[in-house]
């Protein structure tokens, strides 16, 4: 797929996906609009293609409806990675969370709207599902999230929804689950393979809240760039929702001795502490609808996954 000529606008431009979908659009030779206000972003992320005369960076919130008036008119597509990202921080401020997720998004909906655009293309995520046993996750399961960033992710994408429905707007909403990879720094907010990583190199313990039984289904992040322009493309994508995982089962304590392993550090302790409030305990994403209909095949299994992402630490 190319989008050579396209005008395209990524919102959370210098966060972690957004930075990896703005500098594979920009290989591809497209202009590139970033929208970022630098809550989550970093300008290291987006430092190599600041300078590229195709790539234009609006400093700005999706909060601010004036400021979204500068985004200009000849937009073709929207990437909408902009998002309060913590579960346990929303579980904090969960009045800031909705803000952002939901309002912003909003505010971005009525503006594609009103440029008419080809596709919105809406990052959602599994925290969706809440913390029903059943597995894997199915799109049309039924979604009870437990945290106020699940349901602010439910809120944003229903209205993405309503406005392919109610006006004709091209939209498609993705599900990740558990991304990781190049761009995502060590916090106390973010994946957990960031932070196992970057602990170990830095010869500390990894920390597993909880009895580390718990699973996820850990998504490199190229796979989930691919799913973006996968679902920007397709026309049997409009109006869908599509989970965007790798398919499988890994546990927190699997995952933690894989990474000790491969950067070295085996001799270091892993301590556990209590569940942090708002985790669900078992993640897997069924990604027959993406593979049907968006043609989306993982490429990346957490092996190598993660042999790519600790050589981008250690650089």
């Amino acid at each position: 797929m190319s989008f050579n000529g396209k005008k395209i606008l990524v919102t959370g431009v210098a966060g972690f996906i957004g930075s990896n979908i703005a500098s594979n659009l920009l290989s591809d030779d497209c202009n590139v609009i970033g929208l970022d206000n630098f809550s989550n972003g970093r300008i290291e992320n987006i430092r190599d293609f600041s300078k590229n005369p195709n790539f234009t960076l609006i400093k700005g919130d999706i909060r601010d409806s004036n400021l979204l008036r500068k985004i200009p008119e000849d937009i073709d597509i929207i990437f909408h990675e902009a998002a309060f990202t913590s579960v346990p921080k929303s579980i904090e401020t969960p009045l800031l969370a909705n803000e952002v997720n939901v309002n912003g998004t909003l505010n971005l909906l009525k503006i594609a709207k009103e440029l008419d655009i080809q596709r919105f293309i809406n990052a959602s995520s599994s925290s969706v599902y809440g913390e029903k046993e059943i597995l894997p996750k199915q799109e049309d399961m039924p979604l009870e999230p437990i945290s106020p960033y699940g349901v602010s992710k439910l809120a944003a994408e229903n209205y993405v929804h309503s406005y392919h429905q109610e006006y004709g707007l091209k939209t498609v909403s993705l599900r990740y689950f558990n991304v990781y990879g190049p761009n995502q720094i060590a916090s106390p907010y973010s994946g957990v393979i960031s932070i196992f990583i970057s602990r170990a190199l830095n010869d500390q313990s990894p920390i597993i809240f909880g009895d580390g039984m718990q699973t996820r289904d850990f998504t490199y992040v190229q796979d989930v760039v691919e799913a973006n322009f996968l679902a920007a493309t397709k026309k049997s994508a409009v109006g869908q929702v599509f989970n965007i995982g790798f398919g499988s089962q890994t546990t927190i304590i699997e995952l933690t001795q894989k990474i000790l392993e491969l950067c070295d550090k085996t001799h270091l302790e892993i301590l556990f502490q209590s569940p942090r409030p708002g985790d669900v305990l078992h993640s897997r994403a069924d990604i027959t609808r993406a593979k049907d209909l968006l043609d989306f095949n993982p490429k990346f299994d957490l092996h190598n996954g993660l042999i790519k992402t600790i050589k981008w630490f250690q650089q």
